[in-house]
């Protein structure tokens, strides 16, 4: 008799085990976690269909925290570029339950006028995404960009487990697009886009960005 209740006894602690570490694992599975890296974004322009760029502009890194932006990106004469790159900065510390989306913007005149609209990606812990056109105020021939991360805390139950950015112009007031080019990702240590350029690879008119995510 004595070997049976100890037995029952001994069936309903481990039981009462399992359950525990069950509800443990379904709080961790629920909470998620934001970006896995520190990271930074570089904007280049360039002219004479790639051959001659500008200065590359950086953001700070992501755990500077807030709303960080580049200055503007022009090639070196500030004057209506063929072509944009993207540098993905990757460093390996880790901030937590950080979500974060890219914002980018045009203008005219070396970036002293005709400022277009920002446009924005979905937020990482959305599932990313392309961002709109950002074009000057006439939509035509833009002298400068700029990019900006922007930063709240993480949305979403799934966690963030890998990212790289895409990128692409367009001509004819958008209605031409060129080809997409992305960075590698950023668990391989990030880096630079291909030349991204419209059709003609000559003075194109605006330009959109990609925020492609991979969550678990």
């Amino acid at each position: 008799m004595k070997l049976k209740v100890m037995a029952l006894l001994t069936a309903m602690c481990m039981g009462s085990a399992v359950a525990d570490n069950d509800s443990s694992t379904s709080q961790i599975a629920a909470s998620g976690a934001g970006v896995n890296y520190d990271f930074r974004l570089g904007l280049q322009a360039l002219d004479n269909r790639g051959y001659d760029p500008g200065r590359v502009e950086y953001t700070k890194f992501l755990s500077s925290g807030g709303n960080n932006q580049s200055n503007w990106a022009v090639d070196r004469d500030a004057y209506d570029p063929d072509a944009l790159k993207i540098h993905l900065s990757i460093l390996r510390n880790v901030p937590t339950n950080t979500d974060f989306r890219i914002a980018i913007q045009s203008a005219d005149r070396g970036g002293r006028g005709d400022f277009g609209y920002w446009q924005y990606t979905p937020w990482a812990s959305e599932g990313g995404g392309w961002s709109g056109l950002a074009f000057d105020t006439d939509q035509h021939d833009p002298d400068a960009f700029r990019i900006r991360i922007e930063t709240r805390s993480w949305q979403a139950p799934t966690s963030l487990q890998d990212f790289r950015i895409g990128l692409r112009v367009a001509d004819h007031k958008g209605r031409e697009i060129g080809e997409s080019t992305f960075t590698p990702w950023a668990s391989y240590g990030g880096g630079w886009t291909g030349l991204a350029v419209d059709n003609d690879a000559y003075d194109f008119d605006g330009f959109e960005v990609n925020l492609e995510v991979r969550k678990y």
